[in-house]
């Protein structure tokens, strides 16, 4: 999902969805208790669409690289996210930083993998 603003002056910003808590669905959007036992999760452009205020800040370009919880996510998956975070930096020169919506559970340590492997001096912020 690209979300498109008003002014060309503003941040892009890549938004990397990898599933977790922060995908859940609740039986109402502001319900943060219920959403676990439903099952059902929004993808990083549905999460996006609830917050219309990010286009007033930046130029959102969004992906789902994974869908998973985060007790799913070691090795593997935060080499795979480390790649891609690095491959956006290389490529997209216009990119200012990286938002990876995560779950809670392993935040601390895919947050801790990607400072010791990003390669680059942009900002990347790990949210759950």
């Amino acid at each position: 999902m690209e979300v498109t603003n008003l002014t060309t002056n503003q941040p892009v910003v890549r938004v990397i969805g990898t599933g977790g808590s922060i995908a859940g669905i609740g039986p109402h959007r502001l319900d943060y208790i219920l959403y676990g036992e439903l099952g059902n999760k929004y993808n990083v452009g549905e999460s996006l669409a609830h917050i219309p205020e990010v286009a007033g800040i930046a130029q959102v370009r969004s992906e789902d690289l994974i869908s998973v919880g985060s007790t799913a996510l070691g090795p593997q998956e935060w080499l795979l996210l480390s790649q891609r975070i690095n491959q956006i930096f290389r490529d997209e020169g216009d990119v200012a930083g990286v938002v990876v919506t995560h779950g809670t559970a392993t935040l601390e340590e895919t947050a801790y993998f990607l400072h010791l492997t990003v390669k680059s001096s942009k900002p990347v912020v790990v949210t759950g």
